[in-house]
Order: structure tokens, then C-alpha cells, then sequence
């Protein structure tokens, strides 16, 4: 499991330096992206909105979580047709990175993926301002994918290494500080306690798991948390602080 944080981690940095500049939201469930066969919205990992492209990570897995059933792995590649298939009917290029599989094939893919939102802004109504602004801001983006596909290219395992390296320092700039009291009527009994992704923590009802995302800082922070049960769930930090202990 470590492994593919280390790989996700890469990623996460990867992504960070293609889509320098542009708007980023995580962990979204757009209101159009249900699944008609459950009724349950379905989730983007990353929705750039300004050029309509979106990010969804594959191979992630939970501690203990074992081997999928036949039947699981049929209900998976369903849902993950239904999403690729209603980000088409609304205008979302999607761009699927499997963390298991080769990077330079998985980057091809997101290039491909700029492309087609260029070609697709380039044809669409949008005002000609916007057009000019963003244009070029694609442009650049598919510019630094395909710098990073010749570096993958040269050395696959280093240049991961050097990504997942990059977001930890990233990550380390943005560490949050949450503070807990043993009592509320004590204060000065507060301690420090600080989360950062990759961090395996124990919460108190839902046990023990992996923090994988913080967004934003402060108490308002969102922190996402992939439980061993293989149950992902978001929290707010000033609603967690009580509840998760960091574990060794």
C-alpha cells in the first residue's frame, strides 16, 4: 500500500506542475455525475473547471482489503464507463492514471487528454476573451506533460522518485497545525499535533487508515482519510481534531 501513495504522491506533484496556474478542485461529485444504476454520485479525484478537464486515480486499495471478486471487478469497470461516459455528455475530458501501470503510457494519456480540451475550447462558444486566456494556458500545460514524459522516459523509477520527493516538501510547507485539549476547561494542557498525507492515523469510530489529501489550512482545512476497510471519508479539521490520533 505504501508503494502506491509513493506512486500517487508522484502523481499528485505531477500534476501540480502540469496544471500550475489553473483552478483545482478535489474529491468533487458534480450533481450531473450519478450513477443511473445506484442512484449514488460518482467522484472526480481532480476537476480543472476553467478547461473542463478532470483527473480520476485507479489502483487504489486499502490495507487488508485483499483480492476483488470477479464480480466486484465487472462492477467497477461499469461505474468507471458510467463516469467516462457522462463526463462526455457534459463536456468533461477526463483522463483516468491507473497507479499500477506503465507512466509513460499513463501521461501519453493526459497529453491526449489536453489536446482534446484545446481542440474542444478552440471550437465552443465561450467568449473570445476567455478563449484567449485559456488557450494558450492549455497549451502550455500539454508543454510541461510532454517535458515531463521525456524525463519518465529517460528514468521512469527516479523521475518518481524525484516527483513523490517534490510534493512531500510541497506537502511539508502546508502541514497543519491542529490543537487538542484534554479538557476544555484546561487550555494549557493543548498540544500540537500535525497531519500531513501518508500519515497513518486511528480515528476513534472509524479505526485506522491513511491520510491521503489536505486541502486549504487552518480549521476550516478538509483532510481525506482512506480507512483500512477500504472506506474513503472527508473530514473538516476542526471537526477531527478530537477524534484522530496519530499513529507511529
Amino acid at each position: 500500500m505504501m508503494q502506491t501513495y509513493f506512486t500517487l504522491n508522484a502523481w499528485r506533484e505531477a500534476l501540480a506542475r502540469i496544471f500550475e496556474g489553473f483552478a483545482e478542485q478535489d474529491n468533487v461529485s458534480p450533481a450531473w455525475l450519478v450513477n443511473p444504476s445506484t442512484n449514488r454520485r460518482l467522484k472526480l479525484d481532480k476537476f480543472y473547471p476553467e478547461i473542463s478537464v478532470a483527473v480520476r486515480f485507479k489502483g487504489l486499495t486499502a490495507k487488508g482489503q485483499g483480492r476483488k471478486s470477479d464480480l466486484e471487478i465487472l462492477e467497477e469497470e461499469a461505474r468507471e464507463r458510467t463516469r467516462a461516459e457522462l463526463c462526455r455528455e457534459h463536456g468533461v475530458h477526463l483522463a483516468t492514471i491507473d497507479l499500477h501501470e506503465d507512466p509513460v503510457k499513463q501521461i501519453e494519456g493526459l497529453i491526449g487528454v489536453l489536446a482534446r480540451a484545446g481542440r474542444s475550447l478552440a471550437q465552443s462558444d465561450r467568449p473570445a476573451e476567455e478563449k484567449a486566456r485559456w488557450m494558450p494556458a492549455l497549451a502550455a500545460a500539454r508543454s510541461r506533460a510532454e517535458q515531463l514524459r521525456s524525463r519518465l522516459t529517460k528514468d521512469p523509477e527516479q523521475m518518481l522518485e524525484t516527483l513523490a520527493a517534490a510534493w512531500r516538501d510541497r506537502e511539508a510547507n502546508l502541514a497543519l497545525q491542529l490543537r487538542t485539549a484534554s479538557s476544555a476547561s484546561s487550555p494549557e494542557a493543548a498540544v500540537a499535533v500535525v497531519l500531513k498525507p501518508g500519515q497513518r492515523v486511528r480515528h476513534v469510530r472509524f479505526g485506522e487508515g491513511v491520510i491521503t489529501q489536505i486541502q486549504g489550512e487552518g480549521p476550516e482545512a478538509i483532510i481525506v482519510i482512506l480507512f483500512d476497510a477500504a472506506e474513503e471519508r472527508t473530514f473538516r479539521a476542526d471537526l477531527l481534531a478530537d477524534k484522530v490520533e496519530v499513529l507511529e
